[in-house]
């Protein structure tokens, strides 16, 4: 009896040896497990960090060039390539800006990925969007409840779309729209979406400071009272056109044109009725003179005018019938001077001189003998 009682603990031993091995196996089995399933996952997050900054190296690579692109239009190209690699099955992406008086949207850049029908834009008040309202990117996608944007497409419910606010000085002014193709990834959005928000950021700067730079430009180049370029832009253009015509064995012609008793005007009539004058001037100028013709105001009453490839004949032609509409315009009632009249000296390139000082002073030694013969005339005698 005691031998099998012995038997029977010897056998319960056994069994709980063998039970505590199996343990110690299926332990040792999900700790494996375990490690295998970590080794994985560091693997996974090691490779999407690569991913992840590669894509941020390229991102901001390409975001740097666009602060070195002039065209407004080739930075939103830039935004859209760099966009179309951060999204998957995107329709079709654009920028839209608000025009210059923000009354509407306008298209800037467009580019579909696929040839589909993607309906037309409201293109209504900037404020309608949603997006440019809140200053923040909204989304919608199929099965989540989101207010649709006014502004989209007419078509909306066929695409999921995507609208981040370009935002400049705490402004608004604009927005790069994203549409997908049904059905879209929302995670694969909503992964990159930070991507997406910093890219816009990058695109909000480089055209913002695109526009900046130009109104400088412009500003620092054109006359404030007339609008016309200034002498120094007429000077760049006389320039740019010698090294052209050189090129090309062309001649042009230079004008000298200045209102005859201007300081009259202003001594009886006052600076603002004188001002009025020079406006009427510059008006008439953008209106009737050709548009290969540039006008500048050179100094005071005094106008530059450049006639690229025409001889000094037909330029004498061109700037007799502007100062015979600039007399017939002066009785208007818009001023108070009237019977106002021009007198102009012009040059031609390269018989009166082949650089910039010597094609003005012929042109204004010109001018000065029409202004010493009684003025209301244009004098263009060449040299021989």
């Amino acid at each position: 009896m005691q031998l099998y009682q012995n038997h029977q603990i010897l056998a319960s031993f056994d069994s709980l040896i063998s039970s505590v091995t199996e343990t110690q196996k299926k332990f040792f089995q999900g700790v494996a497990e375990l490690r295998d399933n970590y080794n994985s996952l560091i693997r996974h997050y090691d490779e999407e960090a690569c991913k992840l900054i590669k894509i941020l190296k390229d991102t901001a690579f390409l975001c740097s060039l666009m602060f070195n692109i002039e065209d407004e239009n080739t930075i939103c190209l830039n935004i859209i390539n760099i966009l179309s690699k951060l999204v998957q099955r995107p329709v079709m992406i654009r920028v839209l800006c608000a025009s210059s008086s923000r009354t509407k949207l306008e298209v800037l850049t467009e580019k579909k990925f696929k040839a589909t029908d993607t309906g037309t834009l409201c293109l209504k008040d900037p404020l309608s969007c949603i997006a440019i309202r809140t200053c923040q990117t909204i989304a919608l996608f199929p099965g989540e409840d989101t207010l649709p944007c006014p502004e989209m497409l007419n078509s909306s419910h066929q695409y999921s779309y995507v609208c981040t606010p370009l935002i400049a000085e705490g402004v608004a002014f604009g927005c790069i729209n994203i549409l997908f193709e049904p059905p879209a990834n929302t995670n694969g959005f909503k992964n990159n979406q930070d991507i997406i928000n910093i890219l816009a950021g990058y695109a909000s700067l480089a055209i913002h400071t695109n526009r900046l730079i130009k109104t400088v430009k412009k500003e620092a180049l054109t006359d404030k009272l007339t609008g016309l370029p200034n002498r120094r832009f007429g000077m760049e253009v006389l320039q740019h056109e010698i090294n052209r015509s050189k090129r090309y064995g062309h001649v042009f012609s230079v004008a000298m044109v200045d209102i005859d008793h201007f300081k009259a005007v202003n001594d009886d009539y006052g600076h603002t009725e004188g001002d009025r004058v020079l406006t009427m001037m510059a008006d008439l100028a953008r209106k009737c003179l050709r548009d290969v013709d540039l006008v500048s105001r050179f100094g005071g009453e005094e106008f530059l005018i450049i006639l690229p490839e025409t001889e000094i004949e037909k330029a004498a032609i061109v700037v007799e019938r502007f100062c015979k509409m600039f007399n017939e315009i002066s009785f208007s009632d818009v001023l108070n001077a009237n019977n106002l009249t021009l007198s102009a000296g012009i040059s031609q390139y390269p018989l009166d001189g082949e650089d910039a000082l010597s094609l003005i002073k012929t042109a204004d030694e010109r001018l000065y003998v029409a202004k010493n013969s009684g003025r209301n005339r244009v004098v263009a005698r060449s040299k021989n």
